[in-house]
Order: C-alpha cells, then sequence, then structure tokens
C-alpha cells in the first residue's frame, strides 16, 4: 500500500510522469502491482487486474500471450504450473516484475473444443507430427518464407503478405529434414521437439490462444533449423500462428537485427507428417502454362519464318511454377551468358543454338499444340549460375516448354519467350520448370541497354533502391530513390554489365539531391569498384568500410534522394586505373552488401 500511495501521488490523469518515484521490478509483484485470482466456480478461468493509477500502462506476460488492457482473462485448459509477469511504460523503458507461478490442479474440456486444438494436436487423447514443408507439397516453396514488416502491419492470423519465398533449403542446413515436432493432448498440452541436426530431443509443454492465434511452449523450443538460432532471441514464448489447418501449419516472428540484416518477419513451414506420407501430387489436376488461343501467331508468325533469340541480359532464368509463372528466385549469373542464341525456322523446323564460345548445336523440332518444342538433335548443356545449380539444357525428353510470352506494346509483335525445362522430385513427379527468358532479335541494329540502379541501406542492414534506369550511350542519368532515411550507412551505385564492353568507361557523379536540395560531395573521394560481378561499375557514394564513410549523414532525406551521373562510354583509360588494389581493398565489403541483400 506504501508503494501504491507512492505511484498515485506521483500521477494521476493529467501528469503521466513519474515524479521523483522510479518504478521497479520489485514493485511489481502480485498482491501489491496486480491480483490474480481463480473463478470461484471454475478455477482454470484466471483474472490478471493491475492496482496500478489508470495513467500507466500495462504489460501482462502470460502463457497465452501478451496484453496491454488493465485486465486479463486467462482460460486455462490443463492442469500444471504456470508463470505470469506484469511489466509497465516508463520514460526510461519498459519495466518488468517477477514471474508469479500459479497452478491449474485439473483437466478443463470445454477450453480444447475450438478447432485449432485439433488441427494442431489432433483431438484430445491424440497427437500430431510435424515436419518441414520442402516445397513438394503444394502449400509453400520451401521451410521458410519472409514478409515485409511495412506490408504487415497486423501480422497474424491470416494476414501475411509475402515478399520473398525462396525455396527449399534456405535455412542452410542440410541435416534438418529429418526433424520433426509432436503435438498431443494425452492429459496434459505436450510438445516434443526432435532436431536430427544435433540428434537431441526436447520436451515441454504448450499453450494455444485460440483467440490471438499465439502459441507459447514451456521446456522446448519450436522446430527451427540450427542455423536460424541466432536470428530470434526467445524461441518458446509469443510465437504467431499465420496459418493453420488440417495439414499445414505456419508460424511466424519478427527476426532480431543480426548480420543477415535487420528486423524482418519470418515465417516457418510445416506440413502434418501423415499428409506428407500420403500425399500424392497424381491425385490432382496437374497444372500447366496456359497460352492464349492464338500463340502459334506469336511464335511462328506468317511473315517472318525465321526467329532468332537470345538469352535475356537483366533475367536471364528461374525456377516456375507448374502453371508457368516464375517463383522469383534470384542467382547470380555467369557473365556473357545473354549471347546463349536460339535459331528456329518455322517452315524448315530446323532449329541452332550457339553458345557464347560460339559451338553450334543444329538439329530438327516438333511444336505440339501445348507449346512443347521437342528437338531432335543436338543440344548443349551450359551452365548459367555463378553457383552452379542453374543449367541450360532439354528435359529428359529432349522438350523444352512454352511457359509464357510477352509482346511488344508498340508493334504487337512478340518480344519476350519463357521456354521451361521440366525439374522431377525423388518420386518422378513433376514439380516445377527450370525457366529461361528469351528476347527475340528484331530487325535492324540493336541498340545495348546496361541495367542501372541506386542502393541504399541503413544501419539496421536495411535496403531501398532506385527504379532501373538504362544507359545506351554517353549522356547524364539520374537515379532516385523515393522513401526516406535518418541513418545511411551505405550507397552505391552500380551499372551491370558496363565493364564487359567497355572497360574505358567513365560514370562521373555531376549532381546530388535530397528531398529536392543540392548536397556537397566530392567525386574524388567517391570510389570507382566493380561490382559484385566482374563486369559491373560501382561507383560507392558512401562506403561504410571506406575513406567517406564519415560523410554519410550527408544523405539523410525524408522523401527522395537522387544521383545524376554522366556516363562516358569511352574515356581513353580504363574505369579501375588499379584493379587488383581497388578490388582488394572492397572485395570483403561488396561481399557483405551482397549477402545482406540475398537475406533480406
Amino acid at each position: 500500500m506504501a508503494v501504491l500511495a507512492l505511484l498515485v501521488a506521483a500521477c494521476s490523469p493529467d501528469d503521466y510522469s513519474l515524479g521523483d518515484k522510479n518504478i521497479t521490478s520489485d514493485d511489481l509483484v502480485e498482491g501489491l502491482a496486480y491480483t490474480l485470482t481463480h473463478d470461484s466456480s471454475n478455477p482454470n478461468i484466471v483474472y490478471l487486474k493491475s492496482l496500478l493509477p489508470s495513467s500507466y500502462t500495462t504489460l501482462w506476460d502470460t502463457p497465452q500471450g501478451r496484453s496491454q488492457e488493465a485486465e486479463m482473462t486467462l482460460k486455462m485448459p490443463f492442469a500444471g504450473d504456470y508463470q505470469v509477469r506484469m511489466g509497465v511504460e516508463t520514460p526510461g523503458g519498459v519495466v518488468y516484475g517477477p514471474y508469479t507461478t500459479f497452478t491449474i490442479d485439473n483437466f478443463c474440456a470445454e477450453f480444447v473444443t475450438d478447432p485449432l486444438w485439433s488441427m494442431l494436436a489432433g483431438g484430445v487423447g491424440k497427437s500430431k507430427k510435424w515436419i518441414y514443408d520442402n516445397g513438394k507439397y503444394g502449400f509453400s516453396a520451401g521451410e521458410v518464407t519472409y514478409g515485409d514488416p511495412s506490408a504487415n502491419p497486423t501480422f497474424g492470423w491470416n494476414s501475411f503478405t509475402m515478399n520473398w519465398d525462396p525455396g527449399a533449403g534456405h535455412t542452410g542446413d542440410a541435416n534438418m529434414w529429418d526433424s520433426y515436432m509432436i503435438f498431443d493432448l494425452n492429459g496434459n498440452a505436450n510438445y516434443q521437439f526432435y532436431n536430427s541436426s544435433t540428434g537431441t530431443t526436447q520436451k515441454g509443454i504448450f499453450n494455444l490462444n485460440t483467440d490471438s492465434h499465439i502459441l507459447n511452449l514451456t521446456d522446448a523450443d519450436l522446430m527451427h533449423p540450427d542455423t536460424w538460432t541466432a536470428r530470434r532471441s526467445d524461441w518458446r514464448r509469443n510465437l504467431q500462428i499465420v496459418a493453420l489447418d488440417d495439414n499445414h501449419l505456419r508460424v511466424g516472428y519478427i527476426r532480431v537485427s543480426g548480420d543477415w540484416g535487420g528486423e524482418w518477419l519470418e515465417v516457418f513451414n510445416y506440413v502434418s507428417e501423415d499428409y506428407a506420407m500420403n500425399y500424392d501430387p497424381g491425385d490432382a489436376k496437374e497444372e500447366e502454362p496456359e497460352l492464349a488461343s492464338d500463340w502459334r501467331d506469336y511464335v511462328e508468325p506468317k511473315t517472318s519464318h525465321v526467329m532468332t533469340y537470345k538469352l535475356n541480359a537483366d533475367k536471364p532464368y528461374d525456377w516456375c511454377n507448374l502453371n508457368g509463372s516464375a517463383k522469383g528466385i534470384a542467382s547470380t549469373a555467369v557473365d556473357g551468358i545473354e549471347d546463349l542464341t536460339l535459331v528456329m525456322n518455322n517452315v524448315s523446323h530446323k532449329y541452332t543454338v550457339t553458345t557464347p564460345d560460339g559451338t553450334e548445336y543444329a538439329g530438327t523440332y516438333t511444336l505440339s499444340d501445348k507449346g512443347v518444342y521437342t528437338f531432335d538433335g543436338q543440344f548443349p548443356s551450359l551452365t548459367l549460375s555463378a553457383d552452379g545449380d542453374v543449367t541450360f539444357s532439354r528435359s529428359n525428353d529432349n522438350s523444352l516448354r512454352i511457359l509464357s510470352y510477352e509482346t511488344d506494346d508498340y508493334s504487337g509483335s512478340l518480344s519476350n519467350l519463357w521456354l521451361g525445362k521440366k525439374l522431377y522430385d525423388d518420386q518422378n513427379k513433376l514439380w516445377a520448370y527450370q525457366g529461361y527468358q528469351f528476347t527475340l532479335q528484331t530487325g535492324g541494329a540493336q541498340v545495348k541497354r546496361y541495367k542501372g540502379g541506386l542502393h541504399l541501406f541503413d544501419s539496421s542492414w536495411t535496403f531501398q533502391q532506385s527504379d532501373d534506369v538504362y544507359v545506351t550511350t554517353d549522356g547524364d542519368y539520374t537515379f532516385t530513390i523515393n522513401g526516406s532515411c535518418s541513418n545511411v550507412y551505405g550507397l552505391y551505385l552500380d551499372i551491370e554489365k558496363l565493364l564487359k564492353d567497355h572497360p574505358n568507361c567513365d560514370v562521373k557523379v555531376v549532381a546530388v539531391k535530397a528531398d529536392g536540395k543540392s548536397v556537397d560531395f566530392d567525386d574524388a573521394a567517391i570510389d570507382r569498384i566493380v561490382g559484385d560481378a566482374a563486369t559491373t561499375a560501382r561507383r560507392y557514394i558512401v562506403n561504410p568500410w571506406g575513406a567517406n564513410a564519415s560523410t554519410a549523414a550527408n544523405y539523410s532525406f525524408s522523401s527522395s534522394l537522387s544521383i545524376t551521373v554522366h556516363v562516358t562510354l569511352d574515356n581513353g583509360k580504363p574505369f579501375i586505373t588499379d584493379a587488383a588494389d581497388a578490388k582488394k581493398h572492397v572485395a570483403k565489403a561488396a561481399k557483405r552488401v551482397v549477402r545482406k541483400t540475398v537475406r533480406k
């Protein structure tokens, strides 16, 4: 009561300061700062009530999640010992009191009638085993999915919007696939996590809040790969279920900042073992690419019998779904693959494939009514990605399928053609395509374009970038990032593949504007280096590992940041005068930037 008297004296409805009284953890104990009582008719119902003045924001941390209400009701279905603590917001931050333990003596069946209990654990007296989704069960592309926090202001049940679905194996733990977790309702809400990477098993109990869809675990972690452990400080409390049905489960959280980047939403994807063991893709109608009824008029036009394609320089490949849509999985391409050329004669049905080194492969082909090319003759197998995971080749049945195509907005004729190679799982079931994007080569001189972009990252490794700008000839080009940033950490401009054709080029910074106002800069102090690929020309406007790191504050902005450069394709001397020294100086920095971009 003495403590409460001090609190009341320090605060009033018009006074939200603490006065001379600083709340400590010892003040926030049961009986002094709050009450914990069991319902007289059903002791499995527990009431929490703050005794502090209404001017304080109360923070409850309970087995059924968190709340900021002054009063909170817990409905605890299973017997056991549980903990709760109270916190308050103060000018110095959040202060939590010690945990208070309370006991539930009996099972209350009416609290587990919600279908979510059965979906998660199989029902009272039953159990359910969950394994990682490996991308082959019709739900997610792999075990983890990313979400932009700004696109998920109400992150929770059935309200998750992803921004990247990277595919199976992204977490980098090759030994994790035999891991599993078991939820059961045999006398208690029991939980078990077997980690196949370490060979260890954790056992505990779980609690499910069917209103907020929050999952809390005791004495055991949520199933996750060892490579991911540092990305969350607590794998047991306040885990958000974003989707759950009889066959699949998705659990998400906001990761902490670290080497992988800043705060971001990550969601783990699981499927029930029973569903996985009995899954048969043949039970459902196989998805197929849907082409317009007049698709042949574009790929076999009557006015042009010879179609010449080159692999697209900006996006040469992707993994594609069975309906032909691209998955959006990025990787670094090998330099020069845009010179891979495919020529098809739709009268003689002869083809040639010319690889970047000039080797020709030839034969004849057929084209089915479903858009499947079958090649009879020689055909190359060519590595396309720097990591070796992507190759250009035909399917085992000598085919490539038209997945989609694009037409030119001005002429209406074909511009780009996506062809797909079949990919099979270990049960020999078609599950995806390796897609290749070809650009039709039209008559007349081909204007070479070099994609450029301005890239920014802050101290939390949150990235922003401009729209793509294409360099075609000598002249001024402006790159603009729309948004805001008050703690710029790194800022660089890349023009891809420019050094391959124009090693003697120059990219000179001529203007910098933050929110429309000019910013002082010294072009001579801005690094000229190669980018992540050896053919990328990079100007490191703010290099956090370089001499100009101290200029970062100059580039803060609240609405837009623009950089104008003058590009000279032949400056009479190399873009980098001492390439060896330059690459040595920034190699580590460049690799770190790439790693952060990919992980984000």
